[in-house]
C-alpha cells in the first residue's frame, strides 16, 4: 500500500480510463466479442482505485472452469439475442 496520498489528478485520470476500458468491454460484448487482456487492465485499475482509497486488494484465487451448462446458456443468449456471428 502507498504510504503517502496518490495527487488528485492521478486518481482522477485512472478513474477515467477505468471508465473508457469498462466502456471498450460492453462495446465488444454488443458485438459477441470478449477481451481477457481487457478485462485484466479493468481489474488492475479497480485495484489501484481501491487500494489508494485505503481499502486491502482482495486475495483471489484462480478462477474455476465454467460449468457446462453456464456455457450453454451463454451460447443460448447469444443465439436468441441474435449476438453470435
Amino acid at each position: 500500500m502507498i504510504n503517502e496520498p496518490v495527487p488528485p489528478p492521478v486518481v482522477a485520470r485512472v478513474r477515467a480510463a477505468r471508465s473508457h476500458l469498462m466502456d471498450a468491454q460492453f462495446r465488444l460484448d454488443d458485438f459477441g466479442y470478449s477481451c481477457r487482456l481487457l478485462d485484466r487492465l479493468q481489474d488492475a485499475a479497480t485495484s489501484l482505485l481501491a487500494e489508494w482509497a485505503g481499502r486491502t486488494r482482495p486475495d483471489i484465487e484462480p478462477r474455476a472452469a465454467m460449468p457446462p451448462h453456464v456455457a450453454e446458456a451463454a451460447k443460448e443468449y447469444r443465439r436468441v439475442a441474435r449476438r453470435s456471428y
